[in-house]
């Protein structure tokens, strides 16, 4: 990131003492998702609150409920044992892989990738650190297991890893991070909002047929991605990189409905 405005005019060791800061963030951002899931959780948790100070992260325990009592986590688990159709089945597949611009595709196109819109890729990975380090913080506090943990017969649209075994379930990263996405694009293409938010509440239902997460971890993800996105447009150097990601896009999708 260069200098823009807010650091063109600071002393050269306050300009020193921000690069040094950007360093060590995605050092330990690096770190800590490096860690997510795996043997290290003691490490990975001394490092959350480090990556989540840095990042600028809204609190995701305290603006969520927390996962919902067993009598709701009952209603819960017969919903994800609904008939769904083999080609929501095959999608909810697909959306397995994390990534925006391939999930996002089916709305603006095979050609949005990031090798074509870097500086919308840019916005992406301002993204990650904050709204990662939320959903990690809550995932650790509350610990709950995912539905095909606690019911083996539950059928999974993908093989779970044991990563994903040990990850909690509460709440949900991908729901969270399809929602930012869509949030951030609807603003960007506003030509094309409603189908883009059409993408990211279905990118994020997916997790619910796919049977590895319960529908209120998705509803959480949500919660806290929406707060990450409004706690970034505080930051007026997001904001410089949000509007030359918009002159970027507007080439390609237009600027109005």
């Amino acid at each position: 990131m260069g200098a823009g405005f807010g650091t063109r005019h600071l002393p050269a060791t306050a300009n020193a003492k921000q690069r040094v800061s950007r360093l060590s963030l995605r050092f330990v951002i690096l770190a800590v998702f490096s860690l997510a899931g795996g043997g290290c959780a003691h490490v990975q948790g001394a490092l959350l609150p480090i990556a989540a100070e840095l990042s600028g992260s809204v609190d995701g325990v305290a603006i969520t409920n927390g996962p919902p009592d067993t009598g709701i986590a009952s209603v819960e688990m017969a919903v994800l044992r609904g008939s769904w159709s083999e080609e929501r089945i095959a999608q909810a597949r697909a959306d397995d892989q994390f990534d925006a611009f391939s999930a996002f595709a089916p709305v603006l196109g095979s050609e949005f990738t990031a090798d074509e819109y870097p500086r919308t890729d840019h916005v992406f990975d301002r993204l990650r650190a904050p709204l990662g380090a939320s959903i990690l913080l809550a995932k650790n506090r509350y610990a709950r297991q995912r539905p095909f943990v606690l019911d083996d017969t539950l059928p999974t649209c993908i093989q779970p890893t044991d990563q994903l075994r040990a990850s909690g379930s509460y709440p949900s990263g991908h729901a969270a991070f399809g929602w930012a996405w869509a949030l951030l694009l609807a603003e960007l293409v506003p030509s094309r909002a409603d189908a883009l938010l059409q993408r990211g509440r279905d990118y994020g239902d997916s997790r619910v047929v796919c049977g590895v997460h319960f529908p209120s971890d998705v509803d959480a993800g949500r919660v806290i991605a929406a707060a990450a996105i409004a706690r970034l447009h505080a930051d007026a150097a997001f904001r410089r990189e949000l509007e030359a990601a918009r002159l970027e896009l507007a080439q390609a999708y237009g600027s109005y409905p």
